[in-house]
């Protein structure tokens, strides 16, 4: 008999969705790892959303549809309901990268139960699409990198015991709630988490994307994060060693990859 692995819960949340959403839920529905819980959360759309949730509400275990105060909001809604060992974040415009990435996850995953791990991704536009690899991150590290590009969130899988010590994602951020999270995860994990050599999500840059139409308030937003999380407190040239030794690694392990071409 085939012994059934962790639980892990994929939320998405939602809001006026309708060009993407059908992508998202098919590339989580679709997986051939099937100790799967659901949850979608969709912020009271106005146009077809819903619709599109309905025709895929046999396959999705939680949905609702209200009003809520923005999408960290609506994330902190999905992990009230999460029921899974270790919880993982979509967002209704990006894919995980195949039908077997969930099971092949936890194959490398083994018998250990880290407190997060998370993995490589792919970032698309149109139809070109550029691999971006990772590597295991300190708290430091990335809190002096300035940025979460070094973890990405839709490759993050947080146990649920870790996650009910955060209290969820601080939602008088609107934009980089995601940052500070994660940057509290790594903290109070101590550094014991595990980057898995593999690509886990497909993220999708258009034109409504947060990290292009929210600039400045993103900028504002880390800012305040980066304060109150010790930022400012390490000597400036720690600040310095770590953020260009950090961004240096970066570029080299993805040197060469450029954007390409989707194979149609």
């Amino acid at each position: 008999m085939e012994t059934i692995g962790p639980k892990i819960t994929i939320i998405t949340v939602s809001r006026n969705s309708e060009q993407f959403l059908a992508e998202t839920i098919e590339s989580i529905i679709n997986q051939t790892y099937q100790n799967i819980q659901y949850i979608i959360i969709d912020g009271a759309s106005t146009d077809s959303t819903v619709d599109i949730i309905r025709k895929y509400s046999a396959n999705i275990d939680i949905w609702i549809s209200e009003p809520d105060t923005g999408m960290y909001d609506a994330m902190n809604k999905g992990l009230a309901r999460a029921s899974g060992d270790y919880i993982l974040i979509l967002n209704s415009d990006d894919l995980l990268e195949n039908s077997n990435t969930i099971k092949s996850v936890v194959e490398m995953l083994g018998d250990e139960r880290p407190p997060y791990f998370y993995g490589d991704m792919i970032k698309f536009i149109g139809h070109k699409y550029r691999k971006v690899k990772l590597f295991p991150t300190t708290f430091i590290q990335l809190l002096l990198s300035t940025h979460c590009t070094f973890i990405h969130h839709s490759s993050f899988f947080i146990s649920s015991k870790l996650n009910e010590t955060l209290r969820g994602y601080n939602s008088s951020f609107k934009n980089v709630s995601d940052y500070d999270y994660i940057l509290r995860a790594l903290k109070a994990a101590k550094n014991k988490g595990k980057h898995l050599n593999i690509f886990i999500s497909k993220f999708r840059i258009h034109e409504q994307s947060t990290y292009i139409t929210a600039e400045e308030r993103i900028y504002n937003e880390r800012q305040k994060i980066l304060t109150e999380s010790g930022y400012f407190k390490q000597s400036y040239l720690k600040r310095k060693f770590f953020y260009y030794t950090s961004w240096i690694y970066y570029k080299m392990i993805n040197m060469g990859n450029s954007y390409k071409s989707i194979e149609r």
